[in-house]
């Protein structure tokens, strides 16, 4: 990552002049945060841009980053300050940013060029080398229960299972070349995370220099979005509890588009991705759902699930009464673990069960406001403060007069002591951020100690007795302390995914105030539930709808949609345009679908002149090719917007840059291209040859490509691809196609030819 001093003075000069122009004469706004929703990286990315610590990869976010700074300059009414229109002029922005990257191309092939480069292009690698990751704990593998043996390893004797067999073939493939995904799914403590750490021994063992990355900090997502453009060749990317880079919201999608990319492009090969989740996590990424909000993290799933069991069963049983012998913890669990629970044991399940059950009220208390946060949404991390102040509305009165002063610093010691060798029921969140150590403890608990989210201690709740919570407490509706202490003490991005929760339970006035303080941090989902929920209890009230157009982040741009129509439903025209305007000139092109949306409400809504200034930005050019059934339903989109010059330029880009690896995703380009007209289009996707490059892999995208492609009257493409069917294994398939059924009655020769008739009597 390269500082302001290696860049060119016309870059670092305007990048200081930006920074300065936003800080000083526009009062820090927009802040990161809100760049961040409308550019649509991080607020951890924004800084290191206006601080020059990192050269934006592409220049359209960085350009983006600039018009939302010249919206607010407008707002202040300094458009025709000649300070602003030096520092916020895009054409000189486009010069500085393409002198900048030459200057950085020529220095890194020069650096190579001197026999430097290798060694400086190997550090700035994401990761650190194979050879050097040898403390399984680090990625998150659980500790064995008893205390360390002399003489013993770190972690028992390891007993393959089932699964491992499937995960060797992917590593295998991996090893050999082609990039792959391994997504183990199963219950906590079921020894996935185990299986992924013994899976890497073979790479270790290869001649090539594989690394190992996993990115964490400063938070999950945006570690993985920060350097995801980096990675590079014989590259493991350790994506444990995957769930919590791919469900955050938008963050999520983008990362999953990403790694998508990284998978197919042949250049970065090999590299493999395994990733870990709970059963449930998994269902939620990869169902359909209207919106899909998760379309393109369940594409990067499919086909790569690994089940781990929860029980050790049949051949493992007795593996691992042959490995008890040499390692005692092994020999506990095989006598001890019930029904066959062996990893859960030696993850210390039992010991934290009964740590559980034993605990006091008051410390039961926190540990049941900790399970309540999690299942209703909140992220692993939370604030020690929501818990305390949660707390007593867990207890009778009884309970929390017996409770004593000083509740909370006991109830800490005992959820965070260790036992046996595994962790407490809590772990201290370790964040290297000093007002997020616990140097003191609030007294209060029951509130007024002043504490905010941002500034309290952060703990994580065990995952097993995360997961028991989930199923144990699914039936309780946590008290009101709960959700007032939410509403004050969560973390902004928990906020709204708590005010659903409330709301799905009756509770609309928590709701209405969790959604409220969400839309203020500008969460567009939490601003579209505040106005709908708020309209049907209080028809003529605008506030909620004046609160949500001011407050309301443009990311991620369906939300924004969603949002534009609940206005429109609401009667709130005035707000409604405000935000139109804001939306038609800022909002991200990069989804298709929201894009159609967009289109759509604003047509409804008659807002004309914001129509026009979305479709002056040219989304036909801009918008992503990943998801073709997104692309289809925006080319119906500009036709209903009688469009067709933008309805054009779309059709023809699909046509030539979709990627043909997914047969699913040509025939929904087929067929939409066939709906709207785009018929030139359609003979251009066809020159490509998809029959000769899709895999042959999914035998049902398969036959919906061959029925597609026949409704297209593209008979020649249909016998192409009908000739690669049978060396794929697809016999079946092959003869329902014309006259083959009678034709290889008697089946076929190797080289393809017709069999000729056969009896028993040919047999030997």
């Amino acid at each position: 990552m390269a500082g302001p001093a290696a860049q060119e003075p016309e870059y670092t000069e305007l990048i200081a002049e930006l920074a300065a122009f936003r800080d000083e004469r526009l009062r820090r706004q927009p802040s990161d945060r809100a760049l961040a929703g409308d550019v649509g990286v991080s607020p951890t990315t924004i800084g290191d841009w206006l601080r020059a610590d990192r050269f934006p990869q592409q220049i359209d976010p960085l350009l983006k980053l600039v018009r939302v700074v010249w919206a607010q300059a407008e707002r202040a009414g300094l458009a025709g300050d000649p300070a602003a229109a030096a520092v916020l002029d895009e054409q000189t922005w486009r010069r500085a940013y393409q002198a900048e990257a030459r200057r950085r191309a020529d220095g890194t092939r020069a650096a190579v060029e001197a026999g430097q480069g290798r060694a400086v292009l190997e550090r700035m690698r994401p990761g650190m080398p194979l050879a050097e990751v040898v403390d399984p704990f680090h990625l998150e593998v659980h500790r064995a229960i008893g205390s360390p043996v002399a003489g013993l390893p770190v972690l028992p004797a390891y007993v393959p299972r089932e699964h491992d067999d499937r995960l060797a073939e992917v590593v295998a493939q991996a090893a050999a070349g082609a990039s792959q995904v391994a997504v183990l799914v199963g219950g906590s403590s079921t020894g996935k995370t185990r299986a992924c750490w013994e899976a890497l021994q073979p790479l270790r063992e290869r001649e090539e220099s594989w690394r190992l990355w996993h990115p964490i900090a400063p938070t999950r997502p945006d570690a993985a979005l920060a350097e995801l453009a980096d990675v590079a060749p014989y590259t493991v990317i350790w994506l444990n509890e995957a769930q919590e880079y791919l469900l955050p919201s938008p963050l999520g999608e983008q990362i999953a588009a990403r790694l998508r990319d990284l998978l197919r492009d042949p250049r970065r090969a090999p590299v493999l991705v395994l990733a870990t989740l709970w059963l449930d996590h998994w269902t939620t990424l990869t169902t359909r759902t209207t919106p899909d909000r998760h379309a393109l993290a369940r594409d990067l799933l499919d086909g790569h699930r690994i089940r781990v069991p929860d029980v050790f069963t049949g051949s493992a049983q007795d593996a691992l009464a042959d490995a008890a012998g040499a390692d005692p913890r092994l020999a506990e669990a095989a006598e001890r673990a019930a029904d066959g629970q062996v990893a859960q044991y030696l993850a210390g399940v039992p010991v934290l069960m009964s740590r559980y059950e034993d605990a006091p009220p008051a410390t039961k208390a926190l540990i049941h406001a900790a399970m309540d946060a999690r299942r209703l949404g909140a992220g692993p991390h939370i604030p020690v403060a929501w818990l305390a102040e949660a707390a007593p509305g867990y207890l009778t009165e009884v309970e929390w007069n017996q409770s004593g002063g000083d509740w909370l610093e006991a109830a800490l010691e005992y959820v965070t002591t260790p036992c046996k060798g595994i962790p407490g029921i809590f772990t201290p969140v370790k964040t290297g951020n000093l007002r997020n150590r616990r140097t003191s403890t609030p007294t209060s608990p029951a509130g007024g100690n002043g504490t905010r989210a941002g500034q309290s201690p952060l703990y994580r709740l065990a995952d097993y007795l995360d997961q028991h919570g989930r199923h144990a407490r699914a039936a309780e509706i946590p008290p009101i302390d709960f959700w007032t202490a939410a509403a004050a003490q969560a973390h902004r991005a928990d906020l709204a995914a708590l005010g659903d929760a409330a709301w799905a339970r009756g509770l609309y006035r928590d709701a209405a105030q969790l959604h409220k303080h969400a839309t203020t941090h500008g969460n567009a989902h939490a601003a579209s539930a505040l106005v709908n929920h708020l309209h049907t209890l209080h028809p003529t009230d605008h506030h909620p709808a004046q609160w949500a157009a001011a407050n309301a982040a443009l990311a991620p741009p369906y939300a924004v949609a969603i949002l534009l129509e609940g206005l429109r439903e609401a009667g709130a025209q005035k707000q409604l345009t405000a935000l139109a305007e804001r939306a038609a000139a800022h909002i991200s092109l990069d989804d298709p679908f929201a894009v159609t949306a967009l289109l759509r409400v604003l047509r409804e809504a008659g807002t004309q002149e914001q129509l026009t200034a979305l479709l002056a930005r040219d989304p036909a050019a801009h918008v992503s090719l990943d998801d073709p059934r997104s692309v289809t339903t925006l080319l119906e989109g500009l036709r209903e917007a009688g469009e067709q010059e933008q309805l054009t330029a779309l059709a023809e880009r699909a046509a030539a840059h979709v990627s043909l690896d997914d047969p699913r995703s040509v025939t929904t380009l087929l067929e939409g291209l066939r709906r709207v007209g785009a018929e030139g289009q359609v003979t251009a996707l066809l020159a490509r040859a998809p029959a000769a490059h899709v895999p042959l892999d999914k035998e049902f995208a398969v036959a919906a490509l061959l029925e597609g492609l026949r409704e297209a009257g593209a008979e020649e493409q249909v016998t192409a691809l009908a000739e690669r069917l049978p060396a794929a294994g697809h016999f079946d398939q092959f003869i329902g196609i014309g006259d083959h059924r009678e034709r290889f009655r008697f089946g076929r020769e190797p080289d393809g030819s017709v069999a000729a008739p056969w009896g028993w009597g040919d047999l030997e």
